[in-house]
């Protein structure tokens, strides 16, 4: 890990208290907790300085911070609510430069797209980055400290869980969205775990691969086998601030807006192979 000159942290987010899915962290595939597949992976990125587990101070959560021990790995409890808290310090014991924000549900978020990420993010002084159209499931978000404080100015820390609608704002923030290659686009695809029907997917894919599986590996997956659960339902409904739900294509028609209006790196063809193969 490391091995840039501006200091990046990986903050995985992560509580116990999943409603759909009951401890959906915790949950083992053969014999390894959905939690510490996400640590195994990030811990594949060149440029993340140190992984926090971010989780809170409720008792419930202190698994969690053995969890991350275990992994040799370091960890944050704080509040119960507000992610960005958390997040924030966290940047500020590591004198962060840039913050990396991974969902705990997010068991194959992509180590080699973190790193294309955090290289143009840095090269060009983003203040917010995040990848488009691959599955769901799959991508962090890079967010630049000084830019995560302004967010926290203007916005109510219990809506925090929605920061994405809060910092991919590019009227307000200079933000970059990474367009990967033709053949790796996947938007209809799911791969996040928040449903049974989620876990059983992901179950599906781990045990077709002997050793912890990235992208290039997925895709062989999920192109080579039926796999139960791979679409994502546009029939659900996303929710929002203040309860507030609309449909699936509302949401993606806002997102399109905001990405035209953001920087956007195209990947070169084979650009993903370069950075995997890279030493």
């Amino acid at each position: 890990m490391g091995g840039f000159s501006l200091r990046n942290i990986a903050c995985i987010i992560a509580r116990t208290n999943s409603k759909r899915l009951s401890k959906k962290v915790l949950r083992e595939i053969n014999g390894i907790k959905l939690i510490e597949y996400i640590i195994k992976k990030i811990k594949r990125s060149k440029l993340v300085d140190e992984i926090y587990l971010c989780t809170s101070i409720d008792k419930e959560d202190e698994i969690l911070i053995e969890i991350a021990s275990k992994n040799n790995i370091k960890s944050f409890a704080g509040s119960r609510e507000s992610v960005i808290d958390r997040m924030l310090e966290v940047a500020k014991i590591e004198n962060a430069d840039n913050v990396i924000r991974i969902t705990g549900d997010n068991v194959f978020t992509d180590e080699v797209y973190l790193d294309l990420m955090l290289k143009y993010h840095n090269k060009y002084n983003f203040d917010y980055s995040r990848t488009e159209y691959l599955p769901i499931g799959v991508t962090a978000e890079v967010i630049k400290t000084i830019a995560l404080k302004k967010c926290y100015s203007l916005v109510d820390p219990k809506f925090s869980q929605y920061l994405l609608l809060y910092i991919f704002q590019p009227e307000k923030y200079n933000c970059q969205v990474l367009i990967p290659e033709d053949t790796h686009r996947h938007p209809d695809w799911s791969l996040t775990v928040d449903t049974p029907d989620d876990f059983q997917r992901t179950e599906e894919i781990i045990e077709k691969q002997r050793n912890i599986p990235n992208y290039i590996d997925i895709l062989s997956i999920c192109k080579n086998n039926k796999i139960n659960n791979l679409y994502y339902k546009v029939s659900d409904n996303v929710k929002c601030p203040g309860g507030l739900l609309i449909t699936y294509s509302t949401f993606r028609n806002e997102m399109e807006e905001r990405i035209k209006k953001s920087k956007i790196i195209q990947l070169k063809k084979g650009e993903y192979l370069e950075a995997l193969n890279e030493k």
